[in-house]
């Protein structure tokens, strides 16, 4: 579970509205910090995690610029690509938001995400890099759309219907982040909206009655100059509504139980 370097946000700091058919799909977030272990607990296991640690081959590499930490945000990366293809699907910069260019860059890089360290930046998302330089995360580079979809990956064949992940530092520079998740058929949307903290971190669930697979999840960010990191991105599968419903009836059999004894 990430380390949470800075203080987390307390409330609900959020507005989550519901489209076409709320019930069907259920998009969450919460700042508790044993947020990512109770939503593993609610799985089936084997679940799938991608820390995006082992990534870092599949785009132009790291930029000539050595810099490091506030220094180097948006000056060095671990990689750099327009898309991403990871263990839970595939991640796909749409539209970007900043563009730059600097001396030491060979052309301007605006266009891509990014793999990031702690070592590289980008500066208050380092929080998801606490662990060490090692410890790699996906980074928006400011981009104003970014989606992720299901049909590639660990994720092809397997009926999965819920995942999370940590997303920090999003909406702290005058945007609203809204994330939009649709199967196909149903959909839901979730807006973190601005004067978040900076550094923030808060963790997003998505849960479904569908299969996730051949959906999209659409980060849609409202400014070019607000960007966010998400790590630690688990996907699976809840238990069957009947099993939830016969641990439901076991635990008011043991209610009733001990309200016989007690008498």
């Amino acid at each position: 579970m990430k380390t949470f370097a800075k203080s987390l946000l307390a409330g609900g700091m959020l507005l989550a509205a519901g489209a076409v058919n709320a019930a069907t799909i259920n998009i969450g977030i919460s700042y508790d910090a044993s947020a990512e272990s109770n939503f593993q607990s609610l799985l089936k296991t084997p679940y799938v995690t991608e820390d995006f640690n082992n990534l870092g081959v599949q785009g132009t590499g790291a930029a000539s610029y050595a810099g490091g930490g506030q220094a180097g945000q948006q000056l060095s990366w671990v990689d750099s690509s327009p898309t991403f293809n990871t263990n839970v699907g595939t991640f796909t910069l749409v539209d970007a938001g900043q563009t730059f260019t600097h001396a030491d860059l060979a052309a301007d890089d605006g266009d891509n995400l990014k793999i990031e360290s702690d070592a590289t930046g980008e500066f208050s998302r380092d929080v998801l890099g606490a662990d060490g330089e090692r410890d790699f995360w996906l980074d928006s580079n400011d981009a104003k759309k970014v989606t992720w979809d299901f049909t590639s990956g660990g994720v092809v064949g397997t009926n999965y219907d819920a995942f999370g992940f940590y997303v920090a530092d999003p909406s702290d520079v005058a945007a609203q982040l809204t994330l939009h998740f649709s199967d196909g058929t149903y959909s839901d949307a979730l807006t973190i909206p601005f004067a978040q903290a900076n550094g923030s971190v808060g963790y997003v669930t998505v849960k479904s009655d569908m299969s996730i697979v051949g959906g999209t999840l659409t980060f849609d960010n409202s400014a070019s100059n607000d960007g966010w990191g998400i790590d630690d991105v688990t996907v699976g599968k809840l238990p069957e509504p009947g099993t939830l419903l016969l641990m439901g009836l076991g635990l008011l059999g043991l209610g009733a139980a001990r309200r016989r004894a007690a008498k």
